[in-house]
């Protein structure tokens, strides 16, 4: 069944923080999560780098990178809540942001990548394939900017009903670890 929260967006969000913290055996959770999302992502791939409680993407990232056809990127967020996406060389400890430190990084070669998949964090998603992030607006401005196949990773409690905000831009799928949903407006990838 899912939860309706009719909490103010604050509130909402630290009950949601809470609630991704109460679930149990995430390692395991997340493992499921990253088996069912590896045989969607191929390309130029952005995976969040995981902090808190969200669905690790650790394994995630190792396996894409070891992986051929794929190039993997880590969204970098400046502070002024903008996501540039940066080829991921290594792995690394995530600031607050998700941001991994400058060695983590390629070199900058330019011009900023076309993202064929992004792979984003959500503290709740509805049934129409809407989030709820951290409440800066960051993944929206770069989907409204970007033509790339959206997909959320999250644990199967986070699925909510919520209000949406008119900048809320919806994902193409959502992986938890028992399903892969897709929603009606999905894009075509592949």
């Amino acid at each position: 069944m899912r939860k309706e929260f009719t909490y103010d967006k604050q509130t909402l969000r630290r009950k949601l923080i809470e609630l991704r913290a109460g679930i149990g055996d995430k390692p395991e959770r997340s493992h499921a999560i990253t088996e069912s999302v590896l045989p969607l992502l191929r390309g130029n791939v952005m995976v969040y780098v995981s902090i808190g409680s969200e669905a690790d993407t650790t394994e995630l990232i190792s396996r894409l990178v070891a992986r051929s056809g794929v190039t993997v990127f880590a969204p970098y967020t400046d502070l002024d809540g903008i996501i540039v996406p940066r080829r991921v060389v290594s792995l690394g400890k995530a600031d607050k942001r998700g941001n991994m430190p400058d060695d983590c990084y390629a070199a900058d070669v330019g011009q900023a990548p076309e993202i064929d998949c992004c792979v984003t964090p959500l503290l709740a998603f509805d049934g129409d394939g809407y989030r709820l992030g951290y409440g800066k607006g960051c993944y929206d401005r770069f989907f409204a900017n970007a033509d790339t196949f959206k997909i959320g990773l999250a644990f199967d409690a986070q699925r909510a009903r919520f209000k949406r905000d008119i900048t809320d831009i919806p994902l193409d799928c959502c992986v938890t670890e028992s399903k892969v949903l897709y929603f009606k407006h999905a894009s075509n990838f592949g």
